[in-house]
């Protein structure tokens, strides 16, 4: 007995052929070849139009059940999306007989049989484009019965892409607002495998193909077509036949002026649009410049970011909308089109946050951290933001303001967005935002736990550690002997003792900066897990003066994540780099950046071949002077290994704009091995402390500034070591606020002024040891011998100034003088400077441990 349909292998000879190849007609209609008659039926209102749906199609067969019935309805049907067979469907199911399959233009195939009263069933993903069956059956389309002319739809429309020119080229794309199918059965003009089609989320459909050298493509597609680019004078567009004006489709070119309405004033913005910008150079005194730049951005949008001032303007051209404009001024005008547009809509709400001290005495050097600008309130009383509170912009697009108050009082900003970070925590410390307290438990990072564990015994162990956290000993596992302080820059330090196998234990918040010594027989663990202490071992393992060859800290080329050679490489590989890679300057590479500042993204080294198989190391030049240099660094980046070259290698009058070869913008930073000269400010600035060692910086030798190294920062101590300076007018500056170590460098014979000094109010603690001082020779003011050390103001600690090679034979004497350290700003007797066997004079020293080894 037959019973339903029981998975007989097919035979389907009587059906007629059809290519798969994906090369014959898509979505025209096979009309129907049957030997029985289909049930009359109608269609659902709509289905021929518009975004596909997924519907069931029940193929069902009309004979009497009989004992000997057998398979007479033989079908298949293909469709513009995927088909599924439907095996729960009770007398009308799929089954193991009935086949699928994915066709290479993207269309689908239902092959199959039944009969004897049974049927087959499908979900259907799109509209059916062929149905051919044979035997007695009826249709019916999510449970209605339909014909099979009704089941089989044609598309609206037809469309060609056509390209009137050879030799011509054309990668476009074009919407619509139903479905589109390739047409791949119309000779030159038919679509290809590199033609693609989709549904968009909203959904529409787009095309996106090439085509040219006078031939084409097709498609059809239902609704309506709403977009097609581009639109070039090569390129006719034909839907139904017709030729089409592509002249709806070019995007509206408009006009926008950034205008200043005061002089004096000055305005450094940004101005970001939905489509292309281009300068209009041609607007009097509106004319974009040189110095006004234009960059499409990642999500498709341009920006251009420009300067103007003093009553003039800028003008450009856009495409689409303005989608943000900032910052926005009371003396600033945008007008589009000719028209003055409202900028509040641009203006993101500002906030109030004022940070107090609540205790007499108490003081807090604190950071706080925002989505958007800060500015500082310079008019709330004992609560104002003063001078020693700074404000910069990061990397991400937040912003930080640096700050220090206390007994009582506080500072105030205003900022855009919302607070993100705030810290130190303390209990006298209360933030307010727009008055409101806020809870500051949020901020508090979570303690963590250190352990230093000795592996030995007998072993012992005197080491200290710094965190930027506090710490407290662990009442059970930390001895008395075991101290902890805090710092003036805020940090945290334990100097403490064990051995013998045992352990001290403390909590402690933030990061681990430092440790020492690091030994074999102790570990460090910090919540448990041993850390990697080669990241704390001294990195200074050479006494190689200046680097180059022979030194032992550089990286190879084979431990770069990216390896550049030209500009575009370089401003790609830093773009796409995350912290832990390695940005590698091809050692015959000179990458020119020109006009631009580019940024080392936090965590991310930059390195070159500098000193390996005798190379001097890639170079990266400026042949300009722009923004603050070619180099900003951000957080634990390390340069190592290049050369950085300004235009200025020999002493010029001072003059501006200036700049500086590396920028360092964040903290726990590290420049070795690098050779930077020809800047008109600094070889290397400053903003936060650094460790700068074993490099060669020289020529920097502008007359009003002119250094290799300035520390520019508040607070911090910065090491400088194992350099080779010549020709600075300053080789080593302190701009007054900060401390540092300069130690074991060589100083050439050329200068321009002292080669070691302080601003006022003279910096926190100086120590300046075991370094040769050759230049005795002032190229600015023609004396021999001239200073070497020059302190300006009085150290808030002490300038412990001690073993020195000085070729100047005159001893150190406070006041204003040519003697070889001086102090200008005393009388009489040096105040906070301390001086200790250090040697006078270009012969000898009488031990080995005084100058640079």
């Amino acid at each position: 007995m037959v019973s339903g349909n029981q998975n007989e292998r097919d035979s389907i000879e009587d059906l007629p052929d059809r290519d798969r190849s994906g090369t014959g007609p898509v979505g025209r209609r096979s009309f129907l070849k049957l030997t029985g008659t289909a049930a009359a039926g109608s269609l659902v209102a709509g289905q021929a139009s518009g975004a596909p749906t997924t519907r069931t199609l029940e193929i069902i067969s009309t004979e009497a059940p009989s004992e000997i019935g057998d398979l007479s309805v033989n079908y298949e049907f293909t469709a513009t999306g995927e088909i599924t067979p439907d095996t729960d469907n009770g007398r009308n199911s799929a089954e193991r007989n009935d086949s699928v399959t994915e066709n290479d233009d993207g269309t689908w195939t239902a092959t199959g049989k039944t009969g004897n009263g049974f049927g087959d069933a499908y979900t259907v993903r799109g509209r059916v484009t062929e149905f051919t069956a044979s035997g007695s059956f009826e249709l019916r389309l999510d449970g209605e019965t339909v014909t099979a002319d009704e089941l089989v739809s044609e598309y609206e429309h037809a469309i060609e892409v056509v390209t009137t020119e050879d030799p011509s080229e054309l990668d476009y794309t074009f919407t619509t607002t139903g479905e589109i199918a390739r047409n791949t059965d119309n000779g030159n003009l038919s679509a290809g495998n590199n033609d693609s089609v989709s549904q968009n989320d909203d959904g529409t459909w787009t095309a996106d193909g090439y085509t040219g050298n006078g031939d084409g493509d097709s498609y059809f597609f239902d609704g309506e077509l709403t977009e097609f680019g581009p639109v070039e004078d090569f390129v006719e567009i034909r839907v139904d036949g017709r030729v089409i004006d592509l002249g709806q489709f070019e995007p509206q070119r408009r006009h926008v002026e950034v205008v200043t309405t005061e002089d004096p004033s000055e305005l450094d913005y940004t101005l970001t649009t939905t489509g292309e910008i281009t300068r209009d150079t041609d607007n009097g005194n509106l004319s974009a410049g040189n110095n006004d730049s234009i960059s499409q951005n990642d999500d498709g949008t341009w920006t251009a970011d420009g300067y103007t001032g003093n009553g003039d303007g800028d003008s450009y051209f856009f495409e689409g909308e303005i989608a943000d404009f900032g910052p926005v001024e009371e003396f600033v005008e945008v007008r589009v089109d000719g028209e003055a547009i409202d900028l509040s809509r641009f203006t993101p709400d500002r906030h109030h946050v004022e940070v107090v001290t609540t205790e007499d005495p108490s003081e807090i050097d604190y950071r706080l951290t925002t989505t958007g600008e800060i500015t500082r309130d310079t008019d709330n009383g004992n609560l104002s933001a003063g001078n020693n509170d700074s404000i910069s912009q990061n990397a991400d697009g937040t912003w930080t303001a640096d700050g220090y108050t206390g007994n009582g009082d506080g500072d105030s900003y205003y900022f855009r967005g919302e607070l993100a970070s705030f810290g130190p925590v303390e209990e006298f410390v209360e933030v307010r935002v727009d008055g409101e307290p806020v809870d500051l438990e949020q901020y508090r990072p979570e303690p963590k736990t250190i352990e230093i564990r000795t592996t030995e015994d007998p072993s012992e162990i005197d080491y200290t550690f710094t965190t930027t956290g506090e710490v407290t000993k662990d009442p059970d596992q930390a001895e008395a002997n075991d101290s902890v302080t805090q710092n003036d820059d805020g940090t945290w330090t334990v100097d403490g003792y064990t051995g013998n196998g045992a352990s001290d234990v403390f909590t402690f918040r933030g990061s681990l900066e430092s440790f020492g010594p690091v030994v074999d027989h102790a570990d460090v663990l910090i919540d448990g897990e041993v850390v990697d202490m080669s990241d704390y071992e001294t990195q200074s393992t050479s006494p190689l003066v200046g680097g180059g060859d022979g030194y032992s800290g550089t990286i190879p080329e084979s431990e770069a994540d990216f390896v550049v050679s030209t500009r575009g490489e370089f401003e790609r590989a830093l773009a796409d780099a995350s912290s832990g890679d390695v940005v590698y300057v091809d050692g015959n590479a000179t990458i020119d950046v020109g006009a631009q500042e580019l940024t080392v993204p936090s965590g991310v080294t930059l390195a070159s071949d500098r000193g390996i198989d005798g190379s001097d190391g890639g170079e990266i030049t400026v042949d300009v002077v722009y923004g603050e240099g070619p180099l900003q660094i951000r957080d634990d980046v390390r340069v190592t290994g290049v050369r950085v070259t300004g235009p200025n290698p020999e002493y010029i009058e001072y003059r501006r704009p200036v700049h500086s070869g590396i920028t360092v913008k964040g903290t726990d930073c590290e420049i070795d091995n690098v050779e930077i000269s020809g800047f008109t400010y600094c070889g290397v600035k400053l903003q936060e402390a650094a460790y700068v060692h074993h490099s060669h910086i020289h020529s920097n030798a502008m007359g009003g500034l002119g250094y290799g190294i300035c520390c520019n920062g508040t607070g911090g101590h910065t090491l400088v070591e194992y350099n080779r300076f010549n020709l600075n007018r300053h080789s080593v500056a302190n701009r007054g606020e900060a401390g540092y170590t300069v130690r074991y460098n060589h100083f050439d014979e050329d200068a321009v002024a002292y080669q070691v000094g302080t601003h006022r109010p003279g910096g926190t603690t100086l120590e300046i040891h075991h370094n040769t001082f050759v230049p005795t020779l002032h190229l600015n003011s023609g004396e021999d011998p001239e200073s070497h050390v020059s302190i300006r103001g009085v150290p808030e600690d002490v300038a412990d100034i001690h073993h020195n090679w000085f070729y100047s034979p005159v001893e150190p004497d406070p006041g204003r003088g040519t003697e070889s350290v001086i102090q200008p700003h005393v009388e009489d007797e040096f105040q906070n400077v301390e001086l200790s066997d250090n040697h006078y004079g270009s012969d000898e020293p009488p031990s080995d441990d005084i100058g640079c080894p």
